[in-house]
């Protein structure tokens, strides 16, 4: 699946209870599995490049902002509305819904998304999707390392 100029929206506590590298932070706190989640968003970011917003419910906002420092979109919906409101209005009010990606285990939201336009993700596919683009930059960084070994002889 190639993702070059999507925006993807991720439905953060939907990756939050589904990750199982993400329980143990969750079970320290709310907060600590966020800042995990983010983490590891933001190394994908940092490989993937392109846009990336995780949303949040915002029930329990963190005050004083998140604790990891990222160029990942960081999202918390108004008191008494949803993340997947947000992220349907989002997609709803653009000009090129298409262009987004929503990464959610929610059916009924997957199904309302692509009704509008985007493209829909399992957290397991998402999670997938991750894991390749990391690898190839594990890959590539290795390849790089042996030809700059080669040529500082």
């Amino acid at each position: 699946m190639t993702m070059s100029g999507k925006h993807i929206l991720v439905d953060g506590y939907s990756m939050l209870h589904q990750w199982d590298e993400l329980k143990p932070a969750r079970l320290r706190s709310l907060a600590a599995g966020r800042e995990a989640l983010i983490l590891l968003l933001t190394h994908f970011h940092d490989s993937h490049g392109g846009k990336l917003t995780v949303v949040f419910d915002g029930r329990s906002v963190p005050r004083g902002g998140a604790g990891v420092k990222t160029d990942v979109g960081i999202l918390y919906s108004r008191e008494g509305e949803t993340a997947d409101a947000v992220i349907e209005r989002m997609v709803g009010q653009s000009p090129r819904p298409h262009d987004f990606l929503i990464a959610t285990d929610d059916h009924a939201e997957q199904n309302i998304v692509e009704s509008l336009g985007a493209r829909a993700i399992s957290a397991d596919g998402f999670h997938a999707m991750m894991e390749d683009e990391l690898k190839n930059l594990k890959d590539f960084l290795k390849q790089l390392s042996l030809v700059n070994r080669r040529f500082s002889r």
